[in-house]
């Protein structure tokens, strides 16, 4: 009788002691955004507790790495949306209130690049916001954030789609949008002119076509029935890359050539035409944290209807571990 009482005392301390860590664990940015069973978001006054034990007091002296930058990543932020790859307006800026408070400094792609290829020093914490595709979204809901917020930005344009009001899907940025932006501190670079697209590539050592980003290599065109050579394709993709920056330093003055691959997707041979052209550094959209000398960036998604902020700051104050390291490409 004295043992099953005892073990009832027990099991009682502990479910004590949980409930009172949770409860001391919680603090200001432990919510997201609700989902209705359709997975379709319901935003604002409908966001719904995270509970977990991840730590969501602010810890705004902590150095939680040096000498490094986490470079994060969206692309289409609006309110209450209804595609799961959109973020919502409100955790956009639970996002930056979180990294506010806990100590973590926005830095502006040129920054970025003189860390990577010159070695220049960053703030402790440092973070790189970048914004791909070009949606018109960026200029009419997360623009007017960064203002509030005074954070810098870099906007990757699919350059030749600017202004196309034609074109399928979510509406693009026009020039007199990008224009404003830019005149107001906003950066933007290429994510190709009309390369971000998915086709049949042969990639060098592989024994079968298969669907990649056009920029990785050769294009086997299945309705011409013709396999680019090796100087048709290096002609497509240094075409396509040279005329997108040539506009933006036309448009926009530039002076560094900087590149986000479209879905990612890079190959030696891409690698190597992007010397050639001047290309300063590039990104990846694989899961990391960046050091001087890393030439294709690692990028870590902050979007999507599914992103928690809790989860995102926590996996940011402990340095962004690597999941696929990026081998061989130093500048």
């Amino acid at each position: 009788m004295r043992r099953k009482k005892t073990l009832q005392y027990s099991a009682f301390a502990v479910i004590l002691l949980i409930s009172s860590l949770f409860l001391w664990r919680q603090g200001p940015y432990v919510y997201h955004p609700a989902r209705t069973d359709a997975g379709v978001h319901k935003g604002g006054s409908s966001a719904v507790r995270v509970h977990g034990f991840i730590s969501t007091r602010p810890t705004p002296d902590a150095v939680y790495y040096k000498n490094k930058v986490i470079v994060l990543m969206y692309h289409d932020v609006r309110p209450n949306p209804t595609n799961i790859k959109s973020l919502d307006t409100g955790v956009f800026k639970q996002q930056l209130d979180a990294m506010k408070a806990n100590g973590f400094h926005w830095i502006t792609m040129s920054q970025y690049a003189d860390f990577i290829t010159k070695r220049r020093p960053v703030p402790d914490n440092a973070v790189l916001m970048t914004f791909d595709d070009g949606y018109e979204s960026f200029y009419q809901h997360v623009y007017p954030i960064l203002k509030q917020y005074h954070v810098p930005a870099t906007s990757f344009l699919i350059v030749g789609t600017v202004g196309n009001k034609k074109l399928p899907g979510l509406p693009k940025l026009d020039w007199q949008q990008v224009l404003e932006m830019h005149r107001a501190g906003i950066d933007f670079y290429s994510h190709t002119y009309n390369s971000h697209a998915y086709g049949y590539i042969r990639i060098a050592g592989k024994n079968k076509d298969r669907s990649e980003p056009m920029l990785m290599g050769p294009e086997d065109n299945k309705t011409l029935h013709h396999v680019e050579t090796d100087e048709e394709y290096t002609r497509r993709v240094s075409g396509d890359l040279g005329l997108s920056d040539q506009i933006l330093r036309e448009k926009l003055g530039n002076t560094r050539n900087i590149l986000a691959f479209p879905y990612g997707g890079y190959s030696k041979s891409v690698i190597d035409i992007c010397h050639q052209l001047g290309v300063e550094v590039t990104f990846s959209v694989k899961q990391g944290i960046n050091s001087p000398g890393q030439y294709i960036g690692y990028r870590v998604n902050a979007g999507g209807m599914d992103n928690n902020p809790v989860a995102l700051l926590e996996y940011m104050k402990r340095g962004a571990p690597i999941k696929s390291p990026i081998n061989g490409y130093k500048v």
